[in-house]
């Protein structure tokens, strides 16, 4: 007969395997949980029981997850049962995961319309078109890919043109390498740009039913103008618990972090 013997060291690798496949195996529950969960919540929601669709879709939102289908459909939710703010929240969270979709949009555009703010924005400049149209159109993270699959793209052309044999051919994969390497770096500016601004630019959406916007952050200053929920607000400066905001207007003031929820 043989016997085995264990070292410290396999007995190491022993204890790490069986936590990655258990890990593993976690995750695949877990998985499956969140997708019955979810299945469970879209047919409360077919069948128009939409308090109960709600609970369940809030229940996997505790769970940690972000994902764009996920507040799609709470806002959805929310709208069917007249709660503005939540509606145009979470609108607005599924947009920062993927931007300019139509239907979010259009689901949006109803839901601003139950906001009982009627406020003009100002008109844009080319460069506010630029950046809201041209590089805020696509996340981070869909721009550094695009640089990605260009990048290799000018690999594989500059190659063919290092290894051509044919003066034509050669001219042709130089110039298509050369506009690759136009487009990898535009592509990256676009990243960077968007990172940056996304970084930078932070929004709010009112939740109290009205809110007494004031011209300094305290209780006992003058009223600037007043807001109701769902209205969309920029964040500018935080101090202790006050935000000083700006509206599409262009109006400026502080309001009580309470009174928003930053998205």
């Amino acid at each position: 007969m043989f016997k085995v013997t264990y070292t410290k060291k396999m007995k190491r690798k022993l204890q790490k395997f069986c936590l990655v496949l258990l890990l593993l195996t976690v995750s695949g529950l877990s998985a499956q949980t969140v997708d019955s969960l979810f299945m469970k919540a879209n047919k409360l929601y077919q069948s128009e029981k939409y308090a109960e669709a709600l609970q369940v879709y809030v229940d996997i939102e505790k769970k940690g997850i972000i994902s764009y289908e996920l507040y799609y459909n709470i806002a959805n939710t929310y709208y069917k049962t007249n709660e503005v703010a939540q509606s145009v929240y979470y609108y607005e969270k599924a947009l920062q995961i993927k931007p300019n979709v139509e239907d979010v949009l259009f689901n949006l555009d109803f839901a601003n319309r139950m906001t009982i703010d009627n406020i003009e924005p100002l008109p844009k400049s080319i460069g506010d078109n630029f950046r809201e149209n041209v590089v805020l159109r696509y996340t981070y993270n869909t721009w550094a890919t695009i640089a990605v699959v260009i990048a290799v793209l000018f690999a594989v052309l500059f190659l063919s043109y290092h290894f051509s044999a044919f003066t034509s051919r050669k001219r042709l994969f130089f110039i298509s390498s050369l506009i690759c390497a136009v487009l990898v770096f535009i592509a990256v500016t676009f990243a960077y740009q968007n990172k940056t601004l996304v970084e930078k630019t932070r929004f709010a959406i009112v939740f109290a039913p009205q809110v007494h916007v004031k011209n300094a952050p305290t209780m006992n200053s003058e009223l600037n103008f007043t807001l109701h929920e769902g209205t969309k607000v920029q964040i500018l400066e935080t101090l202790d618990n006050w935000k000083k905001i700006k509206i599409a207007d262009g109006k400026i003031g502080w309001m009580d972090v309470r009174d928003m929820k930053e998205l």
